[in-house]
């Protein structure tokens, strides 16, 4: 992943920082909300795994507590990031 540093981002591309100043970028959490199941919510775990996105401790944790999260299974529908301000 490429690095940069946040100042000299800041002076290069001044609209662009502070635009990205107020984002949040969507969880590993936030997506399991929109899993229908328990095979759908292991897939988003691998991937965000798979992408380094979690550590493999993260994940294993979700992937053993898959049962107390199915609570979050169905509670948002695709396309609502951007009603939380969250990155679509």
């Amino acid at each position: 992943m490429l690095e940069w540093d946040v100042e000299k981002f800041r002076r290069m591309f001044p609209n662009l920082y502070y635009e990205l100043q107020g984002t949040k970028v969507p969880t590993v959490l936030d997506h399991l909300e929109i899993c229908r199941n328990e095979e759908e919510a292991l897939e988003v775990i691998d991937f965000f795994e798979r992408k380094g996105e979690i550590t493999k401790e993260y994940a294993n944790f979700l992937r053993k507590n898959i049962k107390q999260l199915s609570y979050l299974f169905g509670t948002r529908k695709r396309g609502d990031y951007a009603r939380r301000g969250l990155i679509d």
